[in-house]
């Protein structure tokens, strides 16, 4: 999986916990601009949701340590 710096970002902030709200505003971008990146990541990750989305990525994440 190959993700752009700031989807990797935006998936982290999301995984600590993070809306969408609080992540544009630590990476001072808009809330919409957020959304896109989660977009991106569900469809570049096949999730169909969020929950699914942070899921992947943290078994990802490990697998890649």
């Amino acid at each position: 999986m190959v993700l752009s710096k700031q989807e990797n970002a935006v998936i982290t902030l999301l995984c600590q916990g993070f809306c969408c709200k609080e992540i544009s505003d630590k990476l001072q971008i808009s809330p919409r601009t957020v959304e896109t990146y989660i977009e991106r990541l569900m469809y570049k990750l096949r999730a169909r949701n969020r929950l699914e989305l942070v899921a992947i990525y943290v078994r990802q994440y490990e697998r890649l340590k």
